[in-house]
């Protein structure tokens, strides 16, 4: 049980962090080189990065602690929270195909958790 909340709080960090990133180049889209100054000293940016530093730092723990082969397919919560956080906070639309898949990685995460 341990090993999926610390893999969780990485996972949550890290859909954060990507989330922030999107929001981020949504304010500035890279058209040119001249776009990325802007982008890297957007504070929404910046906050994105530590909380995928600091989500880094928790896989770091995560790995040294826990079998990789019990720990790395709950990773894939990852995909389930970042598609999730596009249709809510990006309003994108999902096919019915997207959803089956969504629920199918849920459904593997759920059954690799269990002790």
């Amino acid at each position: 049980m341990l090993a999926l909340l610390i893999v969780l709080c990485n996972v949550v960090l890290l859909v954060t962090g990507q989330t922030m990133w999107k929001y981020a180049l949504n304010r500035h889209p890279l058209r040119s080189v001249s776009d990325i100054v802007p982008l890297m000293t957007d504070p929404v940016m910046l906050g994105g990065c530590l909380l995928f530093a600091v989500a880094t730092v928790i896989w770091f723990y995560a790995l040294s602690r826990f079998d990789l082969s019990r720990i790395y397919p709950l990773q894939s919560m990852a995909y389930v929270l970042g598609a999730l956080s596009g249709v809510v906070l990006f309003r994108e639309t999902m096919s019915v195909t997207q959803w089956l898949g969504i629920i199918l990685i849920l459904g593997g995460a759920l059954l690799v958790a269990k002790p």
